[in-house]
């Protein structure tokens, strides 16, 4: 017989923690594209023209916030996994 509660927990269990872990590296992918702030009362860009052969996003001058957040959702959706794997793995709990 099948333990029709149980398989919620599991279900409702997976797809929150897959939400979770996509969400965080989503937004550390967006923090990334933060662009520098613009002097107010400018219109123009202040960074290099962008086309299809010059795709460098190296030097964006972007906040040092946004460099900080990025790499700390990184950091929790890579933690996130390990404690997902380390869950689903009996021989890592000694």
């Amino acid at each position: 017989m099948i333990d029709w509660g149980a398989f919620l927990v599991v279900f409702v269990a997976a797809l929150s923690s897959a939400v979770f872990v996509v969400a965080l590296y989503s937004f550390g992918i967006r923090f990334l594209a933060t662009p520098a702030r613009q002097p107010e009362g400018s219109l123009s860009s202040s960074g290099p023209s962008r086309d299809d052969e010059d795709d460098d996003v190296d030097d964006l001058d972007r906040p040092r916030w946004a460099t900080v957040a990025a790499y700390t959702c990184f950091g929790l959706s890579v933690i996130a996994v390990l404690v997902g794997i380390y869950l689903i793995v009996p021989a890592l709990h000694g």
